[in-house]
């Protein structure tokens, strides 16, 4: 969940953002499906697209390229894999054009936006009030944080809620680190079972590291980031309970660009409806995060 900036970083360490990718897609005739360079003009939505779509023959997609496993770069540095990535091929392939990925900063993407320079933004972006001021979101994901702990759970812990009276480790910044110390540790207090101690650090590897080693008990990160570390430790962490202060994360559109904005909600329902956005779901392993509807600004 970006709130304004990567509050998160992974564990595995992620190669720089790369310079802005160049346009891709083609004219190209009627294809079976949507391929990377080829248009499909008999898909179901194609003919709901805006005429500016269809005359450059891609839907161009700022995003911030540096968030594993929601949208990074392969071990090539080219690349662009992930779980944002997967759902803009889903979507092109109902929408019937190629939709393209250009890494950019996450702070300009709506910008971006606004000036045209991208038709989407697609950036693991909550939706919220107040950017809905400047653009529509179809919301696609439910992201919150999530509880990690040692493997084994050797504390026992269902869920945050038997944080309290102990000691565990999140990285400085974080919207987790706000809500521990803001929400969760206070109500511990007033219901009487002793504050939470926090250990605060710059790198979640090392906060990390503390529960590893049992100087905390837990640590607690946004959900698929929690979920991507835990399968790249082998073995070493689990994830414990459900989501917390979960919202959906959004595919913006600009204002200006209803009918675009209305052809992917389309487009994200069907894929709700025939099962294939599940699948992608399912791969990245985030059951918790998948939305039954694509509804509009419901942040």
């Amino acid at each position: 969940m970006k709130i304004s900036t990567h509050v998160l970083t992974p564990v595995v360490a992620l190669l720089a953002a790369a310079t802005l990718a160049a346009c891709g897609g083609g004219g190209g005739k009627a294809a079976p499906s949507a391929t990377p360079g080829g248009v499909n003009t008999s898909a179901p939505l194609y003919s709901a697209l805006p005429q500016s779509v269809k005359d450059k023959a891609s839907v161009q997609v700022g995003s911030d390229i540096a968030y594993a496993p929601m949208e990074y770069y392969d071990t090539d540095g080219k690349t662009v894999i992930g779980f944002d990535k997967e759902l803009g091929d889903l979507l092109g392939t109902k929408l019937g054009v190629p939709v393209v990925f250009n890494n950019s900063t996450f702070d300009g993407l709506i910008t971006q936006l606004e000036s045209h320079r991208f038709d989407l933004a697609i950036s693991s972006m909550s939706d919220t009030k107040e950017r809905q001021k400047q653009v529509d979101f179809v919301d696609y994901y439910l992201s919150g944080s999530i509880m990690y702990v040692k493997a084994g759970n050797p504390n026992a812990l269902n869920s945050v809620n038997d944080l309290c009276g102990k000691t565990i480790s999140l990285q400085r910044g974080t919207t987790q680190e706000e809500y521990v110390t803001s929400t969760l540790s206070p109500q511990c207090e007033k219901d009487g079972k002793g504050k939470i101690s926090t250990m605060a650090f710059d790198r979640e590897s090392e906060a990390m590291l503390q529960v590893e080693q049992g100087r905390a008990v837990a640590g607690i990160q946004e959900y698929p980031v929690a979920v991507y570390n835990t399968q790249q430790s082998k073995g070493k962490f689990q994830i414990v309970g459900q989501q917390v202060i979960a919202g959906p994360l959004g595919i913006a559109v600009s204002k200006d660009n209803g009918q675009l904005r209305d052809a992917v909600q389309k487009a994200l329902q069907a894929a709700i409806d025939d099962g294939s956005y599940q699948k992608v779901i399912d791969k990245y392993q985030t059951p918790q995060s998948a939305v039954k509807q694509a509804t509009v600004n419901a942040g």
